[in-house]
């Protein structure tokens, strides 16, 4: 069965703008944006347009590969900002910029999409504040499955902080066991047959195809590879989506659903703001 992410983001996002709606609520999302990357531009005007129809205000703040002061400048007023209440880093960063010491100054209660190393050591100690918005998704996906995690076997592809190592965790939390490959994984297939439910997340094109997929796999494609003005994910999906008893599509499957999260973690934000934290 292919998973209409759509269908799943679009729950979400209802739930989202009824609750803004029937509380008041005016949440507020900041997106910093660092350099001239075109896709990374789409991607954060199409955030905006997200949050404005469940009722986030939200404001790109755009800035040059020469402007690192400025950005810094920015974000420190943000995080202190009270009609401010979530701040995400659209990726990637210039490489000149100093992403470590991006992570250690965004404030914890405002990092929508769990970039900080506070956040991150929250996340893996089992407390955290906010769950990162594509493995939140993925989560959220295998849930409106139903799947039963206790005991599957999930390998993942892609070892990233802000997506292998929290789906990794958060599978782990839900009693599967769970294998990491990366790059330097010898004989990738003899781990990837053996998965009940398979995480793409190593920005490959074509990396898994049908002969490394074992019948009835659950298989969740978080890859995004641009080819030819098209969108494609690290799995060979005509072939793969014969042997899978689900698969989402790229596009159409993970994306969405991140989207989605994004307003969610944003309007948590806003709790956290009212309570005073």
């Amino acid at each position: 069965m292919i998973i209409d992410g759509k269908e799943i983001s679009k729950k979400i996002r209802e739930e989202v703008k009824r609750e803004i709606k029937e509380f008041g609520y005016k949440p507020r999302l900041a997106i910093l944006m660092a350099g001239d990357d075109e896709s990374s531009k789409v991607y954060a005007n199409s955030k905006v347009k997200a949050c404005e129809n469940v009722g986030i205000e939200a404001e790109i703040y755009y800035f040059s590969e020469s402007e690192e002061s400025k950005f810094f400048d920015t974000l420190k007023f943000l995080n202190e900002d009270k009609n401010t209440h979530g701040i995400m880093i659209e990726m990637p960063l210039p490489k000149n910029f100093n992403a470590e010491l991006v992570y250690d100054t965004i404030n914890p209660y405002k990092d929508v999409d769990c970039i900080s190393n506070y956040n991150m050591g929250r996340l893996f100690a089992g407390k955290p504040l906010f769950v990162p918005c594509t493995p939140k998704a993925i989560l959220h996906i295998l849930e409106c499955i139903n799947t039963q995690f206790e005991g599957k076997h999930a390998v993942v592809i892609g070892r990233s902080n802000i997506l292998g190592k929290p789906v990794a965790k958060l599978l782990l939390d839900k009693n599967c066991t769970v294998t990491v490959c990366h790059s330097k994984t010898k004989d990738l297939a003899y781990y990837t047959r053996q998965a009940d439910i398979l995480v793409l997340a190593a920005g490959k094109m074509n990396l898994v195809n049908e002969d490394m997929v074992k019948e009835g796999t659950i298989l969740i494609d978080a890859g995004i590879n641009v080819y030819q003005d098209n969108i494609y994910g690290d799995a060979d999906f005509e072939s793969v989506k014969e042997v899978c008893s689900y698969i989402t599509p790229v596009p159409g499957g993970v994306g969405p659903v991140t989207t989605a999260m994004i307003l969610k973690n944003t309007l948590e934000a806003f709790k956290y703001a009212i309570k005073g934290v």
